[in-house]
């Protein structure tokens, strides 16, 4: 085989095989995998869909990667695919979850869900709003919710 054929073939294996390690690598020092095993997910009827979120779970950014919906029992979070290969889909209890509101100086209004003592996510206020709006008297958070 001449070169540029090999440079054909194994450029493009290499670059998936950096892809799904990044993609490994990301997954486990996020905290995802640990809450993917804790809160694995089940079938269950999701009240909202909303997807392509923003957000950020260990320090790691999920920029426009995020799905959230939220169920009668808890919270499904999930990933897109091509952005996680190996990040299941998982679902929080409502009672494992805590938010927490707080204001960022460059971020604007963010909410902090807190799942146990096992990882976080922080996403922009307003669609923690949307969320909370979707599921009246399940949402874990005390006070009123803005309109």
């Amino acid at each position: 085989m001449t070169i540029p054929i090999l440079i054909g073939i194994l450029l493009p294996i290499f670059f998936v095989g950096l892809w799904l390690f990044v993609t490994g690598i990301l997954g486990l020092v996020s905290g995802w995998f640990a809450l993917a095993k804790r809160y694995p997910d089940r079938p269950e009827a999701a009240i909202l869909k909303i997807a392509y979120l923003s957000g950020s779970m260990g320090g790691v950014r999920l920029n426009g990667a995020l799905k959230l919906s939220p169920c009668p029992s808890g919270l499904r979070v999930g990933m897109m695919r091509l952005l996680g290969p190996f990040s299941r889909d998982f679902l929080v209890p409502w009672e494992d979850i805590a938010v927490v509101r707080r204001d960022a100086w460059l971020a604007g209004s963010q909410a902090e869900f807190r799942f146990g003592s096992a990882g976080r996510l922080t996403i922009p206020a307003f669609i923690a709003d949307k969320l909370a709006a979707s599921v009246p008297g399940r949402w874990p958070e005390a006070g009123e919710m803005k309109s």
